[in-house]
């Protein structure tokens, strides 16, 4: 997306080192004309190029970041669900190695024998998060 490359570009330290460069050409060349300034000081012409391109950058920049939201909010959404299913095979396994009434997860207390008062861990593996 030209959103993605234009702010690939304006955050590089190539565009800053170039930009810095032109600047000081751009100022030293019209403090040091002794004929033809074309932006003698304070520099009105410098001052709206720098305007006109924070006026396109923001807008762009701002579409990157929304694009870079939405692609890891589905990131997150995925690895939501792979967590959830690599629970499940956890449950099953744990179910197929200590059988059905196995109550050694509720034994062992929250994250497994951490007393941090989360019993969300045993919970979730003693099957009591299928319901939600």
């Amino acid at each position: 997306m030209l959103a993605d490359r234009v702010t690939a570009v304006f955050g590089s330290w190539t565009f800053i080192i170039v930009q810095t460069m032109i600047v000081v050409l751009w100022i030293g060349l019209n403090l040091l004309a002794l004929v033809h300034r074309w932006d003698p000081y304070p520099f009105i012409l410098l001052n709206l190029v720098f305007s006109t391109q924070a006026a396109y950058a923001a807008p762009l920049i701002l579409l990157s970041q929304n694009r870079q939201a939405d692609t890891d909010r589905i990131k997150a959404e995925h690895d939501y669900r792979v967590n959830q299913t690599a629970l499940q095979y956890l449950m099953i396994l744990h179910r197929d190695a200590h059988g059905q009434d196995c109550d050694c997860v509720g034994q062992a207390g929250p994250g497994g024998g951490a007393d941090d008062g989360d019993p969300a861990p045993a919970a979730a593996i003693s099957g009591a998060a299928d319901a939600g």
